[in-house]
């Protein structure tokens, strides 16, 4: 089951908000853990039986060095060993053909809950309730965001919940519905049709327009996901963080990474970056941290070369950064939104294409220095530019930040407005949801 199905909207969704608000507040979490292992086994038992066993050994594992019962080399000695085995883990079924949704996602979040508590930060969770809760609560399950259990704990051990929020996490989803439903699918549409033609038959003017397609299906796809999973967090009375801060409108690669997925960017700051030692012990060793967090980066999406060439391509891109083009950018950011917006894209590029004569073929395309390809009708990027030009402008327009507050009702005397555009808007959405065959989200397969 996904937030973009409509048994979820109409059905899952109400009964579990009824269900949690109308309990007493000591059985609150009872009822959300139940609803989470719900939520997750609808899709696959096996897969919630797993994630059940690796809540329960991270739970026993953090006993084992935290408090007075650990001290000296055995404290060590157990930490790293439960990094090891949740990273093993994750790289066990990284490597395979199954992956179980959503391990790279809840595996970070084991991790940096290991890490917080043994470096004192946060005190290990004695209740095994409000562990498996925070673990498998279902709106960030699958494509989270990643949360650290601090942004949680206090409205687990104290829920509390305030009628607006209802409002301010429907408005969330919503809007997070309406960029998956009438934007990522629909431009998902187009860059089906490239790939059907066939690379080697295409014009280099539709192999620009299906690449930005793929762009602005990637960016809606996936923020549309957080975007509902915040929202419905919102409503269960959880603020979870933003995941994507309108990276389009950055300067730099690098600014653009703190605002895209901001949540795993932080991760990798937090957690691998610094603990390298950061941009502390000179250029050297931070060139040397930004290649291992990139190439990491890349492995976490999946163990594909193309996938390690896409991180390597960011690292190249930020080691230059921080070596001599930041000033340049800095000083001329219109420069810099140019940079973004033309070198983004084709990276994306090696994020979608997992063959590298497939990689090669349509880069060809788009710089046609070497060949011009066979059977290529010149005209062909006419027709489907005209075709999906609403979508293509929409999601021009949605990059921005000022369409997205409004719809989120930031300006209050535009509120009513925003509401009544919001709703026209959901009805739509779910139209076309019922209209259309089943389009999972792109970073379930993550």
């Amino acid at each position: 089951m996904t937030f973009a199905n409509l048994k979820f909207i109409f059905a899952f969704l109400p009964a579990a908000l009824i269900l949690y608000h109308a309990v007493p507040k000591r059985y609150k979490n009872i009822v959300l853990l139940g609803i989470s292992v719900l939520f997750y086994g609808l899709g696959s038992w096996a897969q919630t039986v797993l994630l059940a066993a690796d809540v329960l050994a991270n739970y026993l594992l953090s006993g084992l060095f935290s408090g007075r019962m650990a001290a000296g080399p055995a404290r060590r000695f157990w930490f790293w060993f439960t990094i090891a085995a949740n990273t093993a883990l994750l790289a066990w079924f990284k490597c395979g053909s199954s992956i179980p949704i959503g391990i790279s996602f809840y595996s970070f979040q084991m991790i940096a809950y290991q890490a917080d508590v043994y470096r004192n930060k946060i005190p290990r969770e004695t209740s095994l309730l409000r562990f498996g809760t925070f673990l498998f609560f279902f709106p960030k399950l699958q494509e989270g965001p990643i949360t650290r259990y601090d942004e949680m704990s206090s409205d687990l051990r104290n829920p509390v919940f305030h009628l607006p929020d209802l409002e301010e996490g429907f408005r969330m989803f919503a809007v997070g519905l309406a960029y998956k439903a009438l934007l990522a699918d629909k431009l998902g549409g187009l860059w089906h049709q490239l790939s059907v033609v066939g690379y080697d038959s295409i014009s280099t003017p539709f192999a620009w327009v299906g690449m930005g397609a793929y762009t602005l299906q990637l960016y809606f796809d996936f923020h549309g996901y957080s975007l509902m999973a915040i929202g419905i967090g919102r409503m269960f009375g959880f603020i979870l963080p933003r995941n994507f801060i309108f990276p389009y409108g950055s300067t730099s690669i690098s600014e653009f990474y703190r605002r895209w997925h901001a949540t795993l960017g932080s991760w990798f700051r937090d957690y691998i970056y610094i603990p390298l030692g950061g941009s502390r012990a000179g250029m050297g060793r931070t060139i040397r941290n930004l290649l291992v967090v990139w190439l990491i980066t890349g492995l976490w999406h999946g163990v594909r070369w193309n996938f390690v060439l896409w991180g390597f391509s960011l690292f190249v891109f930020i080691a230059a950064e921080k070596l001599f083009l930041r000033k340049w950018l800095d000083r001329w950011p219109m420069l810099g939104h140019l940079y973004v917006l033309f070198f983004i894209p084709l990276t994306w590029m090696l994020f979608a294409n997992t063959s590298f004569p497939d990689m090669g073929v349509f880069f060809s395309r788009l710089f046609p220095f070497a060949s011009a390809g066979t059977n290529v009708f010149p005209g062909d990027w006419v027709q489907y530019t005209v075709k999906y030009a609403p979508y293509l402008a929409a999601g021009c327009v949605f990059l921005t930040r000022r369409p997205e507050e409004f719809l989120l009702g930031g300006r209050e005397k535009y509120r009513v407005a925003a509401s009544v555009l919001l709703t026209v808007l959901f009805w739509a959405s779910v139209y076309s949801i019922h209209n259309s065959a089943n389009n999972p989200f792109l970073y379930l397969q993550f």
